[in-house]
């Protein structure tokens, strides 16, 4: 049954690891311009909002046409836990389903959206969240003990138990769960799972110049 998912696309003025991530060059756009861009395709979205506290990003988004969110400046700051901010902007806006869409998986087109969308829409009801997610097959240690294998015999790659990574390249779920909840992780998530190129979020300077070379070497 087709659901009316709401995309909220969360986009800060500012970042602190890598300046300006959103905003600055990436290629011949940003981060931020191109993911409105890739929306822009997206069949099946009852309604795009952009949250920002920054009046130019949600200028660009009224150009462009999509509908603004004006958030409180205090939550786009380190100060507020990130669980006061998914429960903050949730509330603030319309809609049954929230899909939560950043703008830092620049690999990740219109196709990945609208596959969410149809997974989603199918998925059996003992899920309460669909939650991007990527396969991790390396050997992983937590506390000094591997966590995905045993270390006699050794095992080959291929063969480590299945152990997840959320790169939140999209996160679809009940609004209100996510007031309730203060995340996009509830108790049974349905796992989405994309390729680890696609999945690229960026984090860290160099983040940025990978994806930015992938982008480059696909569409430029």
């Amino acid at each position: 049954m087709q659901k009316e998912i709401v995309a909220l696309i969360p986009v800060k003025g500012s970042s602190e690891r890598v300046k300006s991530k959103n905003t600055r060059p990436f290629n011949d756009t940003s981060l931020y311009e191109l993911k409105l861009d890739q929306l822009a395709d997206v069949r099946g979205f009852a309604r795009i909002i952009v949250s920002s506290e920054n009046d130019r990003i949600l200028e660009i988004a009224r150009d462009n046409g999509f509908e603004t969110h004006s958030r409180d400046p205090k939550y786009s700051t380190s100060d507020v836990p990130m669980s006061e901010v998914y429960s903050y902007i949730a509330s603030e806006i319309p809609g049954e389903h929230i899909a939560w869409i950043n703008v830092t998986n620049p690999l990740a087109g219109a196709d990945v959206y609208e596959k969410a969308i149809e997974e989603y829409n199918s998925m059996d009801p003992k899920h309460d969240c669909l939650l991007s997610a990527y396969e991790v097959k390396d050997y992983l240690f937590c506390n000094g003990k591997p966590v995905n294998f045993k270390p006699n015999p050794w095992p080959k790659s291929q063969d480590l138990a299945g152990v997840c990574a959320l790169p939140f390249v999209v996160s679809i779920l009940k609004r209100k769960d996510m007031v309730k909840w203060g995340s996009c992780v509830g108790e049974k998530p349905y796992f989405f799972y994309l390729d680890r190129i696609t999945a690229m979020d960026v984090d860290f300077q160099e983040d940025f110049d990978f994806c930015e070379m992938i982008y480059k070497q696909r569409y430029a």
